[in-house]
């Protein structure tokens, strides 16, 4: 009995090499990371004495699927009055000393919704209130806000612009 004849390194005996090309291997897709979490994704640390725009990445030219222009300032319309969103992390609720808006009304929770300012984009999160965050009457635990929208808190409707 002769030894099987010596291959070069990397070579298959062709019994072998048949086999292989019978088996096709899935292309290997690229991992990406799972969805953040809502309200524990991490934010933008603030940057002191810069202005929101330069953080935002925004400023005119980049497509977000026509939600908001990046970087722009949020003001929300509630009751008649305009309020200007100044912060990352802005709070809505009960609560006089704890929120950024106050809604009078004790069905809404002292810390009942915030709005979210990450990647240059706002979102509206509801906080883990008893009684939820509705748009266009579903109930919703994060959303992205668009020009326009209306986000209900209990019996308070607040409208959101970018104008």
């Amino acid at each position: 009995m002769q030894p099987p004849p010596r291959m070069a390194t990397g070579a298959m005996p062709n019994h072998e090499s048949r086999m292989q090309q019978g088996r096709s291997q899935p292309p290997s897709a690229p991992r990406s990371a799972p969805p953040p979490i809502p309200g524990r994704a991490p934010s933008m640390p603030p940057i002191p004495n810069e202005p929101r725009d330069a953080r935002g990445g925004g400023g005119g030219g980049g497509y977000n699927g026509g939600l908001s222009p990046q970087g722009a300032t949020l003001s929300i319309i509630y009751q008649g009055e305009k309020v200007g969103v100044s912060k990352d992390r802005f709070v809505i609720g009960r609560g006089k000393q704890s929120s950024d808006l106050t809604l009078k009304d004790p069905n809404v929770s002292r810390q009942h919704a915030m709005i979210e300012y990450q990647n240059g984009v706002y979102f509206m999160v509801d906080m883990g209130s008893t009684n939820g965050v509705e748009y266009n009457g579903q109930r919703i635990a994060r959303k992205q806000i668009a020009e326009g929208d209306v986000f209900r808190i209990c019996d308070h409707d607040l409208r959101f612009t970018y104008r």
